[in-house]
């Protein structure tokens, strides 16, 4: 039973990637999955709850729950410049790991700019709960007297960094020559985007000064591959 709602679990996302929800018919999904056309609704009870719970099988990569939990549970023990490096590694490795299904990060950058009304109580609860806990590491991080509005700004700059290299990797693969390819490994995108960062806020901090002097490990951390190479085709 497990296996046969897995299965459609799977084609759906798939599918819902590739077509977004109107296009992708419950008989598709059924045909790609093996299953007679009657299971979407014996598991799950209908299309629109088969894409929720698709884009909920998704929606993790963009929740770095360990650097949230850690900053929710002690905040006062927390490095808030830790916090935010630990945010942006989290969120590059979730979108470009090597184990990470291409349809997820599709089915999640759809949901961003095209947001379905199946999914849009839950998948706006979800970003903005992801939002205002990154807004709560910048906060012990900004320089008093900095207005709302550019917390707000600095924040959606970090996010939108975070984004673009997964959401734009075939567009990114036109515009970086080979030769430099090796200099776009997970590492050292998420060293970029650190630095960059603290550099605006102007933050110090030793490991990130260290990055900036010896950058020659960044591609031997877990064998990580270039861009190009970064999610699985299913």
């Amino acid at each position: 039973m497990e296996d046969t709602r897995g299965r459609l679990l799977l084609a759906a996302g798939e599918l819902f990637a590739e077509r977004g929800f109107d296009r992708a018919s419950a008989r598709d999904i059924c045909d790609r999955a093996g299953v007679n056309v009657a299971a979407i609704n014996y598991y799950f009870g209908g299309k629109e709850a088969l894409y929720v719970e698709a884009v909920k099988a998704a929606a993790p990569l963009f929740r770095p729950e360990a650097v949230f939990d850690r900053q929710k549970r002690d905040p006062d023990q927390c490095d808030p410049k830790q916090l935010l490096a630990d945010y942006i590694r989290i969120m590059l490795e979730h979108m470009m790991g090597q184990d990470t299904p291409s349809w997820k990060i599709k089915l999640i950058m759809r949901e961003m700019l095209d947001p379905t009304p199946a999914c849009d109580a839950f998948f706006r609860q979800h970003v903005l709960n992801n939002f205002h806990a990154l807004l709560g590491i910048l906060e012990r991080l900004v320089p008093e007297g900095v207005p709302e509005h550019r917390k707000y700004q600095i924040a959606l700059s970090i996010v939108g960094q975070c984004t673009y290299y997964p959401a734009a990797g075939r567009l990114l693969e036109e515009i970086i020559p080979d030769s430099l390819r090796p200099q776009f490994t997970v590492e050292h995108i998420v060293r970029h985007i650190t630095e960059f960062v603290f550099s605006a806020l102007s933050l110090t901090s030793s490991f990130v000064d260290q990055w900036r002097t010896d950058d020659s490990d960044c591609g031997d951390r877990k064998k990580e591959p270039a861009l190009g190479q970064n999610a699985k085709a299913d």
